[in-house]
């Protein structure tokens, strides 16, 4: 199975009269990072929860929040409390600092609002270690439920990012023919152009010296197969379906493939670039810049495989 780095799931659950919803959103990530957002009671259950999350997931950028539904309801921040004698002494205090310092400007709502205390927001009673205990159970087993939705997404989006790339590998393939195909051609013609230009300098220098005539046909027929061998691109097809064949293979077996595909992509990437240098042929010329932008297709979605 191919997993996704993005998934979302979320769950409602309920402990001593209190409702909290729990939410884990999942991004890529070249690691596995874990971000917490929850009461500060829980502090201590965080390590559980952490190895429960390193159990479930092996890569992505995770975030794991818990809201109490009376936080969520009034999440604009209205649920706070006005501490009124705390302000009334605010006020004579400040009063008494214009007094002192012969200060004209007026005290503002502002300046009230900013002195401590003066603005709460209500409390919530500690745990005991009985009741934590109780609650890591529960949230544990609520918690596992979120990951199994979370991996069940992940699972749905891996499986239609490797259908995405498979449909682009069966191009690649497709074009990996044709090359094979045109090379036989580039290399008819490499041959005639060069067996041309030949004649043409035996025509333009001609010698009597039959002996001095063979030793040079003899070295140009070295240069001409050395000349043909650069620009064979019999190597770097061979490599191209190599690397193409491998990264189908990586993604029928599954798993953390997603580091493992990026390298390949580079391979692939780096043998269309040879491909382009060498052929010298406008036809493989339109093909490897297509080739080009598939491969970078491929390689973003790879970076989002875990």
């Amino acid at each position: 199975m191919i997993y996704s780095m993005t998934g979302y799931a979320s769950r409602v659950f309920s402990y001593s009269g209190e409702t909290y919803k729990i939410e884990v959103k999942t991004l890529n990530h070249r690691f596995l990072e874990l971000k917490f957002r929850t009461p500060k009671e829980w502090v201590s259950l965080e390590p559980s929860i952490r190895s429960l999350f390193e159990s479930k997931l092996k890569r992505g950028s995770v975030e794991f929040w818990v809201e109490r539904a009376n936080e969520s309801k009034n999440a604009s921040g209205l649920d706070v409390k006005i501490n009124i004698p705390q302000a009334e002494k605010a006020m004579e205090l400040f009063r008494e600092l214009q007094r002192k310092f012969k200060i004209t400007d007026p005290v503002t709502l502002k300046d009230i609002m900013s002195f401590p205390e003066v603005l709460s927001k209500p409390t919530v009673s500690s745990l005991s270690d009985e009741s934590l205990t109780e609650l890591k159970d529960i949230l544990m087993e609520e918690l596992g439920t979120v990951l199994e939705d979370l991996v069940k997404m992940r699972a749905q989006e891996g499986t239609k990012i490797k259908k995405s790339m498979l449909t682009v590998l069966e191009q690649f393939k497709n074009t990996h023919l044709r090359f094979l195909n045109l090379r036989i051609q580039m290399q008819k013609k490499s041959q005639e152009k060069i067996k041309r230009r030949l004649e043409q300098c035996f025509e333009a220098y001609t010698t009597p010296d039959a002996q001095m005539r063979a030793l040079m046909e003899t070295r140009i027929a070295q240069e001409l197969a050395y000349a043909l061998d650069k620009m064979d691109i019999e190597e770097e097809l061979n490599r191209f379906k190599g690397h193409v064949d491998q990264i189908e293979h990586l993604m029928g077996i599954g798993g953390l493939i997603g580091k493992k595909l990026d390298f390949m992509f580079q391979e692939v990437s780096r043998e269309i670039n040879t491909l382009g240098n060498k052929a010298q042929d406008l036809d493989v010329s339109h093909d490897v810049i297509e080739l080009k932008t598939w491969v970078e297709q491929l390689r973003e979605q790879s970076l989002n495989l875990e």
